[in-house]
């Protein structure tokens, strides 16, 4: 964003370097609820105050979660290639629905979420993680993005939802291109097929996951509806818990006092999640409300009906962190942070989500002692997104590692030249096929 600029742009390069100096200025001059453009072309609000989102969040006689209200798309100012359309397009899945339909489809999704068996889930997280770690602890070198951080929620969210491997893994990278507005049409063409192929097995062969309990629930979800949760749930599950597992290994790996806090055991490894949660949360504008009728402003504008609204989860949460600091709001186990959403809508898989990011940071800063950036941080890179702040990679070093499983998932490369009379050749990288196909056998 130029210094001109009257909106916020959080597709932009340079919001994501420092979005703090975005949220000030645009705050300073509007409020609470500042004009953002999504993309070129493509308008809306983002709500950067705490107490604002709270409450808007709960009237739900004011705002509706429903995108057919979206009044540009309406009058058909938006255009059909916008790359905003996969994220913010109706849906028909518990996300876009209000009043008694929200009810029967939230019932549907927390009835089948409530059948995860906890314990198990924790205990394959964990395997999960250890098993990811040995496939790189003995390079010294990893890319914690790439090589961990999508890997772990990805496997984890297989195995609950029945996906198979290729499923899962066509299904998180068309997810990634739709979180980061990247050609969401095919994006999202792609979500569907992959999401159909895995009804149609469960219709044939039912298992115990949560496919199988959305299909068989009293609810009577079509599969359309079935589909559509599935795309969200499961997106839900991935990108942002991956993107939390990655900003929060940022936060240790640059900021020294937070880092201390952790190593003396000051703070455990599930509060320093919150903290991250507070400070640095994955989603920065999402997800979207649509007021029913105009809605005046505390500096004396309008939100005009029908316009969407960002939650602006990191904003807010910064600056009601940033006005405890005092009592240390968000520093240890407050969590009164908004990252998870408030209200009817709240996120129904919290506690999954902050399970498998507190297991994957555990293991790693367990696994990997020492463990330090392999750049400068000034060099880290973020995704345009208006959606999420994510890093495209975190590449880091540590002294090399044995793996702690009997069964070392890399392979040897037959072409890796031998090191000395009698050495041994160097460890290839895990590929995800190889570990996917090494946990198979592990169950």
């Amino acid at each position: 964003m130029t210094d001109g600029c009257p909106y916020a742009e959080p597709y932009k390069p340079e919001f994501h370097r420092d979005p703090d100096r975005v949220y000030r200025r645009v705050r300073d001059a509007y409020g609470p609820v500042v004009p953002a453009m999504l993309e070129p072309g493509v308008r809306g609000w983002l709500v950067l105050d705490y107490a604002t989102i709270i409450a808007w969040c709960r009237d739900t006689a004011t705002f509706s979660r429903d995108a057919r209200r979206w009044s540009d798309w309406r009058s058909g100012l938006i255009p059909e290639d916008a790359g905003v359309l996969g994220m913010m397009e109706h849906r028909p899945n518990v996300l876009f629905a209000d009043g008694a339909e929200h009810k029967r489809l939230r019932r549907a999704v927390t009835d089948s979420l409530g059948g995860i068996d906890s314990a198990e889930t924790t205990a394959y997280t964990a395997r999960v993680a250890e098993s990811l770690v040995d496939g790189f602890c003995q390079l010294g070198e990893a890319d914690l993005i790439d090589e961990y951080a999508r890997v772990l929620p990805l496997t984890v969210m297989n195995r609950i939802f029945g996906f198979d491997e290729d499923s899962g893994r066509r299904f998180i990278t068309a997810l990634a291109a739709m979180m980061d507005a990247a050609d969401s049409e095919r994006a999202g063409a792609e979500l569907e097929r992959v999401v159909s192929g895995v009804i149609a097995r469960k219709r044939k062969e039912p298992g115990d996951d949560v496919t199988t309990r959305l299909l068989d629930h009293r609810a009577g979800l079509s599969d359309e509806e079935v589909l559509q949760h599935l795309v969200l749930i499961v997106g839900a599950g991935n990108e942002p818990t991956a993107n939390l597992i990655g900003n929060a290994m940022r936060m240790i790996l640059t900021d020294s006092a937070f880092c201390d806090e952790i190593v003396s055991g000051r703070m455990d490894v599930e509060d320093a999640i919150e903290h991250v949660l507070w400070q640095d949360p994955p989603l920065i504008g999402y997800p979207v409300l649509y007021p029913v009728s105009d809605v005046s402003l505390p500096n004396g504008g309008t939100l005009p009906e029908g316009s969407p609204v960002l939650l602006g989860y990191a904003a807010a949460n910064r600056a009601m962190a940033g006005a405890n600091a005092q009592e240390e709001a968000g520093a240890t186990a407050n969590r009164a942070h908004l990252s998870f959403g408030v209200g009817p809508h709240r996120c129904p898989a919290q506690d999954l989500a902050t399970m498998i990011a507190t297991t994957g940071v555990r293991t790693l800063l367990r696994r990997l002692p020492g463990v330090r950036l392999a750049v400068p941080a000034a060099e880290l890179e973020w995704r345009s997104s208006p959606f999420s702040r994510s890093l495209t990679r975190l590449p880091v070093s540590f002294t090399p590692q044995s793996p702690t499983q009997e069964e070392v998932p890399w392979k040897t490369s037959p072409a890796s030249p031998e090191v000395g009379s009698g050495g041994s050749a160097a460890p290839e990288r895990l590929r995800l096929s190889d570990f996917l196909a090494m946990l198979r056998r592990d169950r």
